[in-house]
């Protein structure tokens, strides 16, 4: 996500001896059908699979109680306890039925690390964006055996964003490059990087926060038309969902001819349509904070409001990152059971959530 930012404490270094003459992608990154079906479940139950919760990492017990109700994965905030690895453990032990959330990190490297005294500290971005794509793939495997070791399966980086000067995104040294295609070209030995070692990563800020003219988090952000867009800003992203990428984060950004009466992308009916339309038919489409002030300001609605309207809008994941993510869930419920949330369509999001969680083991295959 786009996420709220802490210096750097100082940190180690690792190197990474893995093969990268060809580009592999193990067999658990292949969409598998999952043996589990959220046609038969109930509303409730329906609804905590589409919602992402953020909790501070010194207070796993609500992260607990998530799971036990079925919370779709859940985004570490703050700094990492000692005893991160069997806290997270005991996370994932409460959910049931055998489907586990996903644990899910801010893991960019630069500014944007959770984890970073937990593993190591990693270069921003900017700095990875002047190696080569072998040397971006081996940083991104070592680092992703050191997260999985902690029980966290999904980084929320690469930034597929361009690094347009004066930029918030370039301001903070959260892009690769200013060039579409070398920001392609890292973005994807990125992902394969960690793929080797088992974390499924999220490619963001769709369609490109590069050129916004503001933060996101704090009120609108408008971004060049969607003509400008397609020759520059969406090229990484569709080079990257042209290539498997697994799942797609949709930042809150205002752009002409994919948003209009100042409603961001993330809440936008056209620009889901046309992301999907991009997109394999087994993309996750998730969507950034949904407490930001791009969404909550900006339109005068709370989370949970947010929550239902990117999930009607055509969103399958929505990230409700305030201090009462149930809420949301209880949101979703209610829009469920009186029809303003379709539940064919949820069904198809959560079976699109459930087959990612199977083919990286984080619910039974059939």
């Amino acid at each position: 996500m786009a996420a709220l930012l802490s210096p750097l404490p100082a940190g180690g270094s690792s190197a990474a001896t893995a093969d990268l003459t060809a580009a592999r992608v193990p067999a658990r990154t292949v969409t598998a059908s999952s043996a589990v079906d959220p046609a038969r479940w109930g509303n409730r139950r329906l609804a905590a699979q589409l919602v992402i919760s953020c909790v501070d990492m010194h207070h796993l017990d609500r992260a607990r109680r998530q799971a036990a109700r079925g919370i779709g994965a859940v985004t570490l905030l703050g700094t990492p306890p000692g005893n991160l690895r069997s806290r997270l453990r005991a996370v994932r032990d409460a959910a049931p039925g055998r489907v586990l959330p996903f644990v899910a990190s801010d893991e960019e490297g630069g500014l944007v690390q959770r984890l970073r005294s937990a593993i190591y500290r990693l270069p921003s971005a900017e700095t990875m964006g002047t190696w080569r794509p072998a040397k971006v793939r081996r940083t991104a495997a070592a680092y992703a055996t050191r997260m999985r070791g902690l029980g966290v399966r999904m980084d929320l980086a690469p930034v597929a964003d361009l690094a347009i000067r004066g930029g918030y995104i370039d301001q903070l040294h959260r892009a690769f490059a200013r060039d579409p295609d070398r920001v392609a070209r890292l973005v994807r030995a990125w992902r394969l990087g960690m793929a080797d070692e088992g974390v499924v990563t999220v490619v963001k800020h769709w369609p490109g926060h590069g050129a916004a003219n503001g933060d996101s988090h704090l009120g609108p952000a408008r971004i060049p038309p969607l003509d400008v867009l397609e020759g520059r800003e969406l090229v990484p992203f569709d080079r990257e969902l042209a290539g498997g990428a697994p799942v797609v984060m949709v930042g809150h950004l205002l752009s002409r001819g994919l948003t209009r009466d100042g409603v961001p992308t993330s809440l936008s009916p056209h620009a889901l349509r046309y992301l999907r339309g991009t997109a394999s038919p087994s993309t996750v489409v998730m969507t950034d904070s949904l407490a930001m002030g791009a969404v909550t300001s900006a339109l005068g609605i709370s989370t949970a409001q947010a929550t239902v309207r990117a999930l009607r809008a055509g969103a399958d994941w929505a990230m409700a990152c305030d201090v009462a993510p149930m809420r949301a869930v209880s949101a979703v419920r209610a829009a469920l059971d009186d029809g303003r949330l379709p539940r064919d369509q949820a069904v198809a999001s959560a079976r699109r959530i459930l087959d990612l969680k199977a083919a990286w083991g984080l619910t039974p295959r059939s």
